[in-house]
């Protein structure tokens, strides 16, 4: 190789070694120090636009996963007043029974009735004023359009669940039984006469007790039938959650491969460029040194 001073190649050539191993020195550590593998746009454009369509879908994970954590509250709220009315409408049909026997007189059917009618007015008072969060539970638009719980991350009928309106129809004593009134002394007088004593008047078919039974036992088999759509509906609502806590742990672990920094890999990189970086410092002084070979020609 010629002996020249303008030109010095060597110290060229390690210049553009160093200012790489120092560029790649500062990547490593700006990727330990944020633990992504991915700092910007250039180092993997396609990684980029994947990531950041996983991350759009894990977003939507997790709302879902409150939607349905939101879902399961609701439906355990009107089952726990679906509870304390089914506990009533019992109660109602125990002294409805009791009642049936004609051994009682008036006075004593009246204080039932007195029971009843507590119980009647309490089970209205929940119809009226059971709710979730500002919604109305029962009779209100949740009666007449129902319930649609969003459960998946993206649009579309298979990302949604559907609780019908029937679910959320009144639970007025009216309604549940369909009986415009309910009282146990009127009932008596129908089939007792006034004395509430002598035998049953005979008429065929269902007595006017019968008949009360009948429907409070319809009223149970409604309020019964709806606690097992919820308890079917909160299965599924389960299976759902499951299913959405699986996805987030699968498409997590996949963004990771994709974005995430092997901080060892990075560690051991680190540490390779820190010795080529020192390396090429001490050799590009020596480098540079190379020109002044030419002063002992002159």
């Amino acid at each position: 190789m010629a002996v020249v001073i303008n030109t010095n190649v060597d110290s060229l050539k390690i210049q553009s070694m160093l200012n790489s191993s120092t560029t790649n020195l500062s990547n490593s550590m700006q990727r330990m120090s944020s633990g992504l593998k991915i700092l910007s746009a250039k180092d993997d454009a396609a990684g980029t636009v994947i990531s950041a369509k996983m991350q759009v879908q894990l977003n939507g994970n997790q709302i879902a996963q409150k939607n349905v954590q939101n879902a399961n509250a609701l439906l355990s709220t009107a089952e726990g007043n679906l509870d304390v009315i089914q506990d009533n409408v019992s109660r109602i049909r125990d002294l409805t029974l009791q009642a049936k026997n004609g051994t009682y007189s008036n006075e004593e059917i009246k204080a039932m009735q007195d029971e009843v009618s507590e119980r009647m007015a309490e089970i209205d008072r929940i119809n009226n004023s059971a709710e979730y969060s500002s919604l109305k539970l029962f009779g209100g638009d949740l009666g007449t359009n129902g319930a649609t719980f969003q459960v998946g991350a993206d649009a579309g009928i298979d990302n949604t669940i559907k609780a019908e309106g029937a679910l959320f129809k009144s639970v007025q004593f009216s309604a549940l039984t369909g009986a415009g009134s309910f009282n146990l002394s009127k009932i008596s007088q129908i089939e007792y006469g006034k004395n509430g004593k002598t035998a049953p008047t005979e008429v065929e078919g269902d007595t006017a007790f019968d008949k009360a039974i009948k429907a409070l036992d319809e009223a149970i088999n409604d309020i019964t039938n709806r606690k097992s759509i919820i308890g079917s509906a909160g299965n599924r609502m389960d299976s759902a959650l499951n299913t959405l806590t699986t996805q987030y742990e699968n498409l997590s672990s996949a963004k990771s491969i994709i974005t995430d920094a092997d901080i060892a890999a990075e560690a051991s990189n680190f540490t390779q460029q820190q010795i080529l970086q020192q390396v090429s410092t001490s050799l590009l002084a020596q480098a540079n040194q190379a020109p002044a070979i030419a002063l002992s020609l002159v």
